[in-house]
């Protein structure tokens, strides 16, 4: 009999175990959505250690050597010790924070600081449930492309405004007026 008479009939299919000696947890019945079924052999197989754990481990080390030796020979651009007397102007937070320091200069601090914030990381939750396609292409996934997309240039135009083209007061200044800051 076959799984879908078996499956038809009521009965269980059998769990892979049963099957055969590889340990997983069930066997799905039907066809993938998207290719062909694939059944991997024997000699297709790799196991993740030590092959694939011991390149990670390799890499990692590489690149923490060349970051210590890089870290010997230049140092870090510190300023001077914090003074609480002696505020610079404008006070910028770091590039990856100037988008939301931008937003704040011009919302409420609720809404800049919470809501905002939060409808982002909402929308991104729900973006899978608003978008259900059954292709995993970005060509098919036109909702959640449309809308990651949107979501970055605002994102970047926002830091590179609050980074870049702000001046004393949090004014508007561009990038060639001599003004005596720090970017």
């Amino acid at each position: 009999m076959s799984d879908e008479a078996d499956e038809s009939a009521g009965g269980e299919l059998p769990l892979a175990a049963e099957q055969d000696d590889r340990r997983v947890l069930g066997i799905v019945p039907g066809k993938p959505v998207a290719g062909e079924r694939k059944e991997p052999e024997d000699q297709d197989l790799v196991m993740v250690w030590p092959h694939l754990l011991v390149r990670h481990a390799v890499a990692a080390m590489t690149i923490l050597l060349s970051v210590m030796i890089i870290s010997v020979f230049f140092d870090a651009p510190l300023r001077d010790v914090a003074d609480p007397t002696n505020t610079p102007n404008p006070e910028k937070a770091p590039w990856y924070f100037a988008a939301l320091q931008e937003l704040l200069s011009h919302f409420h601090p609720l809404i800049a600081g919470v809501l905002i914030p939060g409808a982002i990381i909402g929308g991104m939750v729900a973006l899978p449930y608003i978008d259900r396609s059954d292709y995993i292409t970005p060509r098919h996934r036109k909702v959640a492309v449309t809308a990651f997309t949107a979501f970055m240039v605002i994102w970047i135009i926002l830091t590179i405004i609050g980074f870049a083209f702000r001046g004393p007061n949090w004014g508007w200044v561009w990038p060639w007026d001599e003004w005596h800051g720090e970017l």
